[in-house]
């Protein structure tokens, strides 16, 4: 056991100083390894060592905090969007908006106790479009909508816009064109422009302005209620289907402009249309229950199957105009068609019912051809200082009278039927003021014995 520990021991001893020995001359011998005669280094003062220390890595990129947007906060969105498309914006809960459209702003005192629209898609502040622009659905206007001139507004099918006047404005609100309007209306989805009332009444708000724009604008079933002037036009033109103007001052007035419309309904305003130095054509237009249908002055008229009831005066009054009124009729009015000055002609039209004349002409060139006049109140057909003629139409039962002559000049009335086949009888309708002395103004002989086969 002792001589195995004194082995360990010198064993120890041994490797102990081997280690020493080689600390001390080890660094002498790379020394001269490297800078030795035939060393590697040999000459060289200095050596330039390049250590490559791996860089600590970039921390993490933390994600932006997202701050969850409350229910409340979500739902207030800006009440429109730039390029003003309503169909972009949600639509406004009823509360809202009758929060927002007071009773009471907009009108008189008697119209402040109604009830306002209580519901629309979009809500436009007095706003100037100034590109072309599509609105749909329902859409409150507070104060006027403008379209600049080199914008098109369209309005889409189904749309609703309704007006309502500002707070302390004491104009109404309207819609003024100056670029280019297209109702773009069918008979399943027209447009209604109204006001913000439920119920409306005349002069509620202003109306459509079209104002000095050369472009064609487009009202094809369009329905406009409780105007000041449904659709004004200055220097502008204008065409529309299935336009219907109810419950205003004027439901359509021309002035310098030109317009064509075809199934127009007009209805309970004070005057339905009044044209002035205008181009006008009306194709089955209907005028009805108004103080007066139509007032046409010095323009260019042309009427065919419309029909002018019911209007507590006339009918339809054409003044210093040239005109062409064809398969027309006027019912039920004070006077049918008033005419004076001017001329033109009226073909296969009927008048009946009408209180004081169905048809009066005063100073005016006239031809008369294929016409009906039954059953008026007062007269048939009224002269005063026309001239012309009318022949192949049917006079009978007219109360005041088939035909009344008053001026100097000679009126021709042959080959018309008087409901008689007397002579005496045919006189006997036919007031002359100078017939009595044989100096008759009105020629109807020869007359026919029957009723003609054109005559409505």
């Amino acid at each position: 056991m002792s001589f195995s520990l004194h082995r360990y021991r010198l064993q120890a001893a041994f490797w102990y100083s081997l280690l020493v020995v080689g600390v001390l001359v080890g660094p002498l011998g790379c020394q001269k390894f490297l800078y030795g005669e035939g060393g590697l280094l040999a000459g060289e003062s200095s050596v330039n060592l390049a250590v490559t220390v791996p860089e600590k890595p970039l921390p993490a990129v933390k994600p932006l905090a997202v701050h969850a947007e409350s229910p409340a906060a979500a739902a207030v969105k800006p009440p429109l969007p730039q390029r003003l498309l309503p169909q972009e914006v949600p639509a406004l809960q009823g509360a809202a908006l009758a929060a927002a459209v007071p009773a009471g702003t907009a009108n008189s005192t008697p119209q402040q106790a109604r009830t306002t629209v209580a519901r629309a898609d979009s809500v436009l502040n007095g706003r100037t479009i100034d590109e072309d622009t599509v609105l749909r659905g329902t859409v409150l206007i507070k104060g006027s909508l403008v379209v600049a001139p080199q914008a098109t507004l369209r309005l889409e099918p189904g749309t609703i816009l309704r007006f309502q006047r500002t707070g302390g404005s004491t104009q109404n609100p309207r819609l003024v064109v100056q670029g280019r309007l297209v109702c773009a209306g069918t008979p399943q989805k027209p447009v209604l422009i109204s006001s913000a009332f439920t119920e409306q009444l005349v002069a509620d708000w202003g109306g459509v302005l079209l104002l000095s724009t050369e472009k064609k604008n487009i009202l094809d079933y369009c329905h406009i209620e409780g105007a000041e002037v449904g659709v004004e036009a200055h220097h502008a033109q204008f065409s529309g289907r299935g336009l219907e103007v109810h419950r205003t001052r004027t439901g359509v007035a021309l002035y310098d402009s030109v317009a064509s419309l075809q199934t127009v309904r007009i209805s309970r305003s004070d005057i339905g249309l009044t044209a002035f130095d205008s181009e006008l054509e009306l194709r089955d237009a209907t005028l009805r229950e108004n103080r007066q249908g139509a007032v046409v002055n010095r323009s260019s008229l042309v009427v065919s199957s419309s029909r002018f009831q019911a209007n507590s005066q006339e009918g339809l009054v054409v003044k210093q105009c040239r005109f062409k009124l064809s398969g027309c009729s006027a019912t039920d009015n004070r006077v049918g068609i008033l005419i004076e000055g001017g001329e033109g002609q009226v073909q296969q039209c009927r008048f009946s019912l009408n209180r004081e004349a169905g048809l009066a002409a005063v100073g005016t060139r006239i031809r008369i051809e294929y016409a009906s006049f039954q059953d008026n109140l007062g007269l048939g057909l009224l002269l005063d200082g026309a001239r012309g003629s009318v022949s192949q139409s049917a006079f009978s039962q007219n109360k005041g009278g088939n035909l009344q002559h008053a001026g100097p000049d000679r009126f021709a009335a042959v080959l018309n039927w008087w409901g008689e086949t007397s002579e005496l009888r045919v006189a006997e309708g036919i007031k002359d003021t100078h017939q009595d002395s044989g100096a008759g103004r009105v020629s109807y002989l020869p007359f026919l014995a029957v009723r003609p086969a054109l005559a409505p």
